[in-house]
């Protein structure tokens, strides 16, 4: 397994965030209650791992939301 690099900060890390946010709230819609960017990256300033975590807020975990990611292109580990 590879260990994640760290890297000096990156401003074009919010800009990332903005566009995968902006995909999963179209592919989402309604399910998706919050789209946060969360972790290192959402940090300005702060060295980080080049992965942009992001979490979804979702009132329930079911087969419409599974359904959703699976349509966008994610899937279940």
């Amino acid at each position: 397994m590879t260990m994640p690099t760290i890297l000096p900060y990156q401003p074009t890390w919010p800009d990332e965030y903005h566009r995968i946010a902006a995909r999963l709230r179209r592919g989402l819609g309604d399910l998706a209650l919050r789209i946060d960017h969360i972790g290192s990256t959402a940090v300005p300033g702060l060295a980080a791992k080049d992965i942009i975590d992001i979490q979804v807020t979702v009132a329930a975990l079911d087969d419409a939301l599974l359904a959703a990611f699976t349509a966008l292109g994610y899937a279940r580990i």
